[in-house]
C-alpha cells in the first residue's frame, strides 16, 4: 500500500474530506458516520440536504447493517453487477442513516466501485463513504485528473491521484418499485431481469416449474403416471433454454411445500436447496395456493 493511499485512509478515519478516482467518475468523500463531515460535504459541494447522496462500500456485507429487509432482486444486482458501475437504490433502516444522506427519505443509493485502489481505502476505513461526484452541485462531473475545479480541490483535505477507467456515470436502479426502474441509464446495461425459479413438486402425477420476471410468468409441467419429481431438473433446463436464460438470471427459489405427495415435496425442497446453495440465492417455501403455482400455463409435456 503506498504512501497517498494509506494517507487518504488516514484522513476519511479522522473525519476528512478527499477527492478521489473511481471506476466511473472523481469522486468527493468522508465516512457516512460522522455527522459533522457530512454536513461540511454538503456545504462544500453546495448540495441541497433534500437530494440524497450516494454511498460506496467495500463488500456486501459492509453495507448490509445498513439495508432494510434487501429484497432478491437486489441481492441479485449486488452479486452479479458488484463491483462495477451500478447503483442500486434501496431501502434502509432509518436510525442507522444520517437524514441528509438519505435526503430525509427512507432510501439510500449504493454501490462497489470497481477501483482497486479505493476499495482498499473503503475497507481500511472500516465503513462506508459518501460517493458523489467531485464537483460542486450543478456543474460537470471530473472524468480525468485536469478536469478537476480548482475550487473545489482548495476546500478538501487530500486529493487522491489517480484515473478513471470507464470515463462514464454509473447506471442508477432503483429497486423500490417492481419491476425495477432504470432511474438513469449508464455503463452497465441490464439485459435481463432478475428471475424467481419457483419449483412445485406436489402432485404425484404432474410437476411444473415457472419463471417469473416483471409481471410475467412462464411455466412448463411434465405429466406422467407415475412419480414426476424426478424431472424436475429436466424441466428447469429445457424453461431456462426455451426463454434465453441461464442459472445465472436466477435471483432467488420458491419451492412448493405442500400439501401434496411426501416423496415429490421432499425432491423439490432437495433441489431448491441444491441450486440455491449453488448459486448463493436465497430459497423461500410457498404453499399450494401461493399465486407463482396457480395456473400453470400452456406448456405441458406428458409421457406416452
Amino acid at each position: 500500500m503506498n504512501n497517498t493511499i494509506k494517507q487518504a485512509i488516514t484522513i476519511l478515519k479522522n473525519g476528512g474530506i478527499i477527492i478521489f478516482p473511481t471506476d466511473t467518475a472523481f469522486g468527493i468523500g468522508c465516512r457516512i458516520d460522522d455527522k459533522k463531515a457530512v454536513d461540511r460535504l454538503f456545504e462544500i459541494r453546495e448540495r441541497p440536504r433534500t437530494q440524497p447522496t450516494p454511498i460506496l462500500v467495500s463488500s456486501i456485507d459492509q453495507i448490509l447493517p445498513y439495508l432494510d429487509s434487501p429484497s432478491d432482486i437486489v441481492r441479485h444486482f449486488m452479486k452479479t453487477y458488484w463491483p462495477g458501475a451500478l447503483t442500486i437504490i434501496t431501502p434502509c433502516k432509518k436510525d442507522t442513516m444520517y437524514s441528509p444522506i438519505r435526503g430525509g427519505g427512507e432510501t439510500i443509493g449504493i454501490r462497489m466501485p470497481d477501483h482497486i485502489d479505493m476499495l482498499a481505502v473503503i475497507a481500511a476505513v472500516g465503513v462506508p463513504i459518501l460517493g458523489p461526484s467531485a464537483n460542486i452541485h450543478g456543474r460537470s462531473t471530473p472524468y480525468i485528473f485536469e478536469d478537476l475545479d480548482p475550487e473545489l480541490t482548495k476546500l478538501v483535505d487530500f486529493v487522491l491521484p489517480g484515473a478513471c477507467k470507464e470515463k462514464q456515470a454509473s447506471t442508477v436502479v432503483d429497486c423500490t418499485v417492481h419491476p425495477y426502474h432504470i432511474v438513469r441509464q449508464g455503463s452497465v446495461i441490464l439485459e435481463n431481469a432478475p428471475i424467481t425459479l419457483c419449483i412445485d413438486s406436489s402432485n404425484v402425477h404432474e410437476t411444473a416449474v415457472s419463471i417469473v420476471f416483471g409481471n410475467e410468468k412462464k411455466t412448463i409441467t411434465f405429466t406422467s403416471d407415475d412419480h414426476t419429481s424426478q424431472h424436475v431438473l429436466p424441466l428447469i433446463e429445457s424453461l431456462l433454454l426455451k426463454y434465453n436464460r441461464t442459472f445465472q438470471d436466477v435471483a432467488a427459489i420458491d419451492v412448493c411445500t405442500g400439501p401434496g405427495s411426501f416423496t415429490g415435496l421432499r425432491v423439490g425442497a432437495a433441489i431448491g436447496k441444491m441450486l440455491g446453495w449453488l448459486l448463493g440465492v436465497p430459497v423461500n417455501g410457498k404453499s399450494a395456493d401461493a399465486k407463482f403455482f396457480l395456473n400453470y400455463g400452456e406448456d405441458r409435456w406428458e409421457e406416452k
